[in-house]
């Protein structure tokens, strides 16, 4: 990974905790339920179980469709 792209991962997931962080406490304090908050947590979790597993198979499809060896080890750089 090279350093702006990892700059950029980096801003992006902090932005994305620091206001996902102030909305669930804008909720709380508002509704004084924390039920709420398991249910973005679970929603969040159900989300990631599906998508990334879809996503692994969908690039796993278009490396059988290129003719790429899906056994061989990689360089990781």
């Amino acid at each position: 990974m090279n350093f702006d792209y990892g700059l950029a991962c980096t801003i992006s997931s902090s932005l994305g905790s620091l206001i996902g962080t102030l909305l669930i406490q804008m909720i709380l304090e508002k509704t004084k339920r924390n039920s709420y908050l398991i249910y973005v947590l679970g929603i969040v979790l159900g989300l990631s179980t599906l998508l990334i597993p879809t996503q692994t198979l969908i690039d796993l499809i278009k490396d059988i469709e290129n003719k790429r060896d899906i056994w061989s080890f990689n360089n990781p750089c």
